[in-house]
């Protein structure tokens, strides 16, 4: 039985909620979570995880269909443009920690180089520097869903504490360790 897009993408939200629950410490994990954007306009983040039970580090990431080269390499299915301008916008939002997810169609661990089209090494960066967008593969087809870290983040440039806090106390998480 062969699952559509949106089970897939389902499965690979569950499967990054999974890898922050093992990496990060006391984390408040949201899923399709509506997080500050620029000028406070909401932007959707599939995951969005708030270490240290609410009062530490943000990690968002967004999710992506993609498609596997004969190479191995990842090759987003969207156009260009249009993800030339989703990774602009998400340089921007707010979080320290920002991830890029390519929702993969059964291939496992990339072999080769991670190419995602519409995100190269030099934008992945934040423009003053300071923080740069990982890469997670999903393989979403086989039993068990994977994730691998494709290309580590580093620490973006955030001031989201109060953010952060609001957005605790205004909406309840998906997954969290409860006392």
């Amino acid at each position: 039985m062969a699952i559509n897009e949106e089970q897939q993408l389902g499965r690979a939200k569950n499967a990054v909620l999974s890898y922050f629950e093992q990496r990060l410490s006391v984390p408040k994990i949201y899923i399709d979570a509506q997080w500050d954007g620029i000028n406070g306009h909401p932007i959707n983040v599939d995951v969005l995880a708030i270490n240290r039970d609410g009062v530490g580090d943000v990690y968002a990431v967004l999710l992506f269909p993609s498609k596997y080269g004969e190479d191995g390499s990842v090759i987003l299915t969207s156009e260009i443009e249009d993800v030339r301008r989703l990774i602009e916008t998400f340089n921007d939002l707010p979080a320290n920690f920002k991830y890029v997810g390519a929702v993969g169609k059964g291939s496992g661990r990339l072999n080769g180089p991670f190419r995602l089209v519409g995100m190269t090494l030099e934008n992945s960066f934040s423009p003053d520097g300071i923080g740069r967008i990982g890469l997670l593969s999903i393989d979403v087809l086989k039993d068990d869903v994977s994730v691998n870290l494709e290309g580590k983040p580093e620490r973006f440039r955030a001031k989201i504490a109060k953010l952060a806090d609001d957005y605790i106390q205004q909406h309840e998480a998906d997954w969290e360790i409860r006392a």
